[in-house]
């Protein structure tokens, strides 16, 4: 459905104008004649574009919100009302207003929250439609809230883990640059004229080179960077990072401990959102964000529709740990499988943080220890001349 902004009369002769979604221009017309509006303009707006999504804080504010208002009792369509004009200006506007329209017009919540895929995705509107089927859409939303909360709690966690490697690197880097750029060329002047190591002569090649084209470097750098978020970004550039993660020892931990949080929270969520087995597990592997584990799941998936379990199926897993396929055939032949999931999510998201800790600590004597001996090598090219006494003229 498309949104039209409007501007129209009521049969007060007051003005009113507001946005409003129908199909065509027609039915947009027609649903404001309902209304008792006579209309005076009418305008189409531009679909939704990424900045106008509901992501990270703004959809779990959201979510918490609409849990709220709908577990105190206010009907569906009001606490949409609600939470829209409390968001009036903010880029995600569109969206709930859209959400407003939508259910005033007899669709349901799941339904129009699935025209915006940016903003919900499969896990969300699976679980709400689950919510809606069996009358607890409050739960579902209180359980979508809390597996929202985690989430971001964990890409918040890894993202403050990285500032301060990034910080030290582009410092060290800027050094780097000031002494080639500066230091060098201003005491190149006492090498005049002397016949200097090989080294040296490199070391000031290189400062010659960086001075004389810089011009061209810039563009060269932000091109390279921009050209490599661009092909990262590719499902081939995708596939390889996953792939690549997967072969790097420490690196190799965190993923496989992320993708078996992510798939049991989800997992945990899904179940106890009321969605059969096969199902969630079907969103579950689209959630961990990893090629390699999400085929040993789908692969697990075939196993169990012709009678398996997944506590068996994931004991052959290469990358499952053997600890996850235990507590899960403990939790199917206890019948406390939900329980067992959110129990091995919070122990693995307890080891995702743990394991960031760890590789950033890390990362910080290995980015100096580089870092160090690239200026210290320059240092040296400039000192090692300065040593040699005999090579100065009398």
């Amino acid at each position: 459905m498309a949104l039209f902004q409007y501007k129209a009369i009521d049969s007060l002769g007051k003005k009113k104008k507001g946005f409003i979604e129908a199909e065509t221009e027609r039915d947009a017309k027609s649903k404001l004649r309902e209304m008792g509006l006579m209309v005076m303009t009418l305008s189409s707006k531009a679909g939704v574009n990424a900045k106008q999504n509901l992501k990270g804080e703004s959809l779990l504010a959201f979510t918490m919100q609409l849990s709220q208002l709908v577990g105190a009792g206010v009907p569906l369509y009001e606490s949409l009302v609600a939470i829209e004009q409390q968001c009036r200006g903010a880029p995600y506007h569109r969206v709930i207003l859209s959400l407003c329209e939508q259910i005033k017009a007899g669709s349901s919540l799941s339904f129009a929250m699935s025209t915006y895929p940016g903003s919900f995705n499969k896990l969300y509107c699976s679980l709400i439609t689950a919510g809606e089927a069996v009358g607890s859409l409050e739960i579902v939303l209180e359980k979508l809230h809390q597996l929202l909360a985690k989430q971001n709690k964990l890409k918040s966690e890894a993202i403050t883990a990285m500032v301060y490697p990034v910080i030290l690197a582009s410092f060290s880097f800027l050094i780097i640059i000031m002494l080639l750029t500066f230091v060098v060329p201003s005491i190149e002047g006492i090498f005049a004229e002397r016949k200097l190591n090989s080294f040296t002569t490199f070391v000031l090649t290189v400062s010659h080179l960086f001075r004389q084209y810089w011009w061209l470097y810039i563009p060269i750098f932000f091109g390279s960077i921009g050209y490599a978020i661009y092909r990262l970004r590719t499902p081939a550039g995708r596939l390889w990072i996953e792939r690549t993660s997967l072969k790097v020892p420490l690196l190799r931990t965190l993923v496989i401990q992320t993708g078996v949080a992510r798939f049991c929270r989800t997992m945990g969520t899904l179940l106890q959102g009321g969605l059969p087995f096969i199902e969630a597990l079907r969103i579950s592997s689209d959630v961990v964000r990893n090629v390699a584990i999400e085929e040993e799941i789908k692969k697990a998936e075939k196993n169990i529709i012709a009678g398996s379990s997944l506590g068996k199926e994931l004991s052959k897993a290469k990358l499952f740990p053997s600890m996850v396929a235990q507590m899960l055939s403990v939790g199917e032949e206890s019948s406390t499988t939900v329980t067992m999931f959110n129990r091995i999510a919070d122990m693995y998201e307890g080891d995702v943080e743990k394991t960031l800790a760890r590789l950033m600590a890390l990362s910080q004597p290995v980015i100096l220890i580089v870092m160090g001996t690239i200026i210290g090598m320059v240092l040296l090219a400039i000192l090692l001349p300065l040593t040699d006494v005999s090579s100065f003229a009398m």
